[in-house]
């Protein structure tokens, strides 16, 4: 039976309150650390979280701007996600701050955990991969793909791969070349994914641009690309 925890913690002056759900059964479990778009630790987060759970993943769904800070709107989202969009290595930092609460999980199998983010989400995910993060497997779905601090030889330790929206005004075009010939520099394993005919957002059912078909593509696509990361996991797929 799947198990939904809260798991306090803190980074800098920031208290942190991040979701921890567990799948039925014994672990050690392979893991996902997950990241929310710019709108914060919601109701659709916690929805892809139990969704990996379901399909056994153990899933810490990351609080990354703490609780005195969540955004009651939109306009307050972009105020806080500039914070951390316009700072990557204090993004970075935030990032592996939630990336340890994980490891220190007693269930969680440390040698087996995944990064996944949506959007604001999705661009944290790979900048924990460019810091170096000890991760099975990186994804970003209509993630940020630029940064401030490329990555070089030998920096990123595991494979990526970046779901992406053409003419996408929220990661346009040149940021998709940028992170392309980033990953060549820096000699990654990675896979971009183009997807025509989508909406930035297209994963997330509150979202304007929601496509229901699209969303179970794409949660296939990660389901194959986890597994082939690491064959024999006992987490079936979602």
């Amino acid at each position: 039976m799947m198990e939904q925890f809260k798991i306090g913690h803190s980074h800098l002056d920031s208290e942190l309150e991040s979701i921890l759900i567990l799948p039925g059964g014994e672990g050690p479990f392979p893991s996902v650390l997950l990241f929310h778009e710019y709108s914060g630790l919601n109701t659709v987060i916690i929805g892809h979280a139990r969704r990996l759970a379901a399909n056994g993943y153990a899933v810490l769904a990351a609080d990354f701007y703490g609780l005195k800070n969540r955004p009651a709107t939109l306009d307050e989202a972009q105020v806080t996600h500039r914070i951390y969009r316009n700072d990557r290595l204090l993004m970075r930092e935030r990032a592996a701050a939630c990336f340890d609460v994980l490891k220190a999980q007693p269930q969680i199998d440390p040698f087996c955990i995944y990064a996944l983010g949506f959007s604001f989400g999705g661009g944290v995910a790979l900048e924990l991969a460019r810091s170096g993060a000890g991760l099975k497997g990186t994804v970003s779905v209509y993630g940020y793909l630029d940064t401030s601090h490329p990555a070089s030889v030998g920096e990123i330790k595991c494979p990526l791969m970046a779901i992406h929206v053409n003419d996408d005004p929220v990661v346009p075009e040149e940021h998709a070349r940028m992170f392309e010939a980033e990953m060549r520099v820096a000699e990654a394993r990675y896979e971009l994914i183009r997807l025509d005919n989508a909406h930035h957002g297209f994963a997330n059912p509150e979202d304007n641009g929601f496509d229901p078909q699209l969303a179970e593509d794409m949660w296939g696509q990660v389901r194959g690309w986890m597994e082939k990361q690491n064959p024999g996991t006992n987490a079936p797929g979602f």
